[in-house]
């Protein structure tokens, strides 16, 4: 098997977007797997919770200079969060001032927008994976013959689990030793720590009291030590919870909430409480109280002194006091009046009211992800955030290079004017950006000039349905064998969202004064009557099948169109991702979004005219094209239209008149001697414009 040469990072620049559609401060904690990260140390491949609760890889991580307004965000239960005012929040808005909204229609709101009342939204991790046995690996060391060989695996059970939470609340590692330690008061967390881990791993314990009315429980054994380090932490400060354990069902992970809680958390007649001093293991535990329907607190205390940064969190509301008191084993309390809950917890979404909005001056870098999940989310330690699709359009770019190999120096980009005009700056491979509405001549040039490139051109849905849609139809004519990405989001985004061909007939945009006064335009039907030979449609927050279209695009031989539906969240505000997948309306049976985005390969439609004889399936093919290209509103079709392989490429034509056309086209002809003298001479033509002399 031949390895990959190359990586998506060899088609990335190092140029880098001076603008991007909302951002946040470096040190903003997004959830990933296994831990969690400030965005700053965020990179491509990293997999991060999505708003779904689920988990998705990283395409792009977008950082720029921001120098301007920023809005500190502080909710309920869990902090604030910085954001640029134009980034976009999952949010609720709030319908009445003093009470709780009746029913949740998710949005996303840019922070400007957002006031104090409004909900964000957190979701609950929702994935789930049993496991039955755990690995135990380690290293054997040839001189260690004291340390007692461990079981190769482990049984995944609540002995485990509630020892795997003493251990990261009381347990640290030293040389080759693993340490528990207990306050005089933990005769019986002692007892079973000791009884645990000889019945799980064979290692007995010896136990030693200090003069500081404490409890040592050591384990000799450097296997044992060097377990434990990898998967747990070796001290407080990166203790963390393996992230396994944490897709484990809610009832085993009952089992370690118990361990931590004993270990180092406390109830008191008002609260319940948890502290640690490991970032990590306090979104950890967070999550796990989540699952179990347990809302905290979470307080981040600065370090001090001799203080160290300090996470604590805090169940004071009586329902949730007594879900983790059932937990624990401890006595419940009795509800002490009817307060009311400032959180409302349902489907498992979490939605926090704002409690403060404060605007500043900043200076300094600000991140922002793209993630390759339909919707585009990723989740903080506050809330979920969402960005623009401008960028996972280019990772897909990037994305389908690297999936078919192309070499960077047989690649070449070229774009028009628009959002989409800076593109060629951001991937590693040859680029021009050219004129307004110009970029398919350009683009077939050289292709014809160098057949043996791969030839991309991007080109937003005014620059190439409008001023160049000239060139858009006598492009399908030829059939020449390159890609054509269209950025399409119905407006003039550049120049702030005047209507463009593709807005449909009375929609109105908000910078436009009155409703769109001419009809939109279909791109699929001009592309089929053009004579286009492969012809998509693809949805920007839907990054992996994008990548795959694109990827189909390049590999067909002959002209391809792949329209991209691409929602513009500052001047576009009807065609929003929220309206594409559907948070405007919901399902009555489930309560469910209903998104119109739908892929056609799902329904089992197929684009390909498999045979070049057949002209009643030609026609069957390009009907079938029209029929769905109409679809609009509740249902919007995406993935290949139509796809005919049997037209001739305009190259193959050319080489059919001249013969050595592939072997010898014009980029590879030679037009000196090898001396510097041209092959041409044009010296008549110069003596036609050279200025006489007096």
């Amino acid at each position: 098997m031949v390895s990959r040469q190359f990586k998506l990072a060899d088609y990335k620049t190092d140029v880098h977007n001076d603008w991007c559609p909302g951002c946040l401060i470096g040190d903003t904690l997004v959830l990933s797997n296994p831990s969690v990260k400030q965005i700053k140390d965020i990179v491509p491949g990293d997999v991060v919770l999505n708003a779904a609760g689920e988990y998705s890889r990283v395409a792009l991580v977008i950082k720029h200079h921001h120098k301007g307004p920023m809005y500190r965000i502080r909710i309920k239960c869990f902090g604030e969060i910085v954001a640029t005012p134009e980034h976009q929040f999952i949010a609720v808005k709030r319908l009445r001032r003093r009470m709780h909204n009746s029913s949740f229609v998710e949005e996303r709101i840019q922070a400007v927008d957002l006031r104090v009342g409004d909900y964000l939204v957190y979701p609950i991790l929702s994935r789930v994976v049993d496991a039955e046995y755990m690995n135990v690996e380690y290293s054997l060391k040839h001189k260690d013959t004291r340390s007692k060989r461990l079981p190769s695996r482990v049984l995944v059970d609540g002995d485990l689990l509630r020892l795997v939470g003493y251990y990261i609340a009381k347990g640290s590692v030293h040389n080759r030793s693993v340490i528990f330690t207990f306050s005089s008061d933990d005769a019986g967390l002692v007892d079973d720590t000791i009884s645990l881990m000889d019945k799980i791993f064979g290692v007995k314990g010896k136990v030693n009291r200090n003069v500081k009315h404490s409890i040592d429980v050591v384990f000799y054994s450097s296997h044992l030590a060097e377990f434990f380090a990898y998967k747990f932490g070796s001290s407080a400060e990166d203790k963390r919870i393996p992230h396994e354990f944490m897709l484990l069902p809610r009832e085993k992970q009952r089992n370690l909430i118990m361990g931590l809680w004993k270990g180092d958390g406390y109830f008191s007649s008002s609260k319940a409480g948890y502290a640690t001093i490991s970032k990590v293991l306090a979104e950890q535990v967070k999550i796990l109280l989540l699952r179990q329907g347990i809302v905290p607190i979470v307080v981040h205390e600065p370090s001090h002194g001799m203080h160290k940064d300090a996470y604590r969190l805090y169940i004071s509301f009586w329902r949730d006091y007594n879900l983790l008191a059932e937990i624990v084993g401890v006595d419940k309390r009795k509800l002490a009046g009817g307060r009311r809950r400032t959180i409302v917890f349902r489907d498992n979404r979490l939605y926090l009211p704002i409690s403060k909005i404060e605007m500043f001056d900043y200076d300094g870098d600000v991140y922002d992800l793209t993630v390759d999940d339909p919707l585009h989310t990723f989740v903080t330690n506050i809330t979920a955030s969402s960005n623009c699709g401008d960028f996972a359009i280019l990772n897909a770019i990037q994305m389908a290079l690297a999936d078919l190999q192309i070499e960077r120096h047989r690649a070449v980009i070229f774009s028009g004017i628009g959002c989409s005009g800076k593109t060629p700056h951001y991937v590693n491979v040859y680029g021009i950006h050219t004129l307004h509405g110009r970029v398919l001549p350009f683009a077939i040039g050289a292709k014809l000039a160098n057949p043996s490139l791969e030839v991309i051109a991007v080109g937003g849905d005014g620059d190439g349905y409008g001023i160049g849609a000239g060139h858009f139809v006598n492009a399908g004519r030829r059939n020449v064998d390159i890609t054509y990405i269209v950025f399409n989001n119905a407006v003039y985004g550049l120049t702030k969202g005047q209507a463009s061909p593709t807005l449909k007939l009375g929609m109105k945009t908000k910078s436009l004064p009155k409703p769109n006064i001419n009809q939109g335009i279909n791109p699929v039907m001009m592309a089929l009557a053009a004579g286009y030979t492969f012809i998509a449609r693809a949805y920007a927050y839907d990054v992996k099948h994008l990548k795959d279209i694109i990827a189909k695009a390049i590999r067909h031989k002959g002209l391809a169109l792949v329209d991209v539906l691409q929602p513009c969240p500052t001047y576009n505000d009807i065609y929003t991702k929220e309206w594409f997948s559907g948070l405007d309306r919901v399902d009555p049976a489930t309560g469910r979004a209903m998104p119109r985005v739908y892929k056609l390969e799902e329904q089992g439609y197929d684009p390909v005219v498999h045979s070049i004889d057949d002209e009643d399936e030609l026609n069957a093919k390009i009907m079938q094209a029209i029929i769905k290209s109409r679809e609009w509103g509740d249902r919007i079709p995406i993935g290949v239209f139509y796809q005919n392989e049997h037209i001739p490429m305009y190259e193959e034509r050319i080489g059919s008149r001249i013969s050595d056309y592939m072997s010898n086209p014009p980029a590879l002809q030679r037009i000196d001697d090898g001396n510097g003298n041209p092959y041409a001479d044009i010296s008549r033509l110069l003596d036609e414009f050279r200025a006489s002399t007096i």
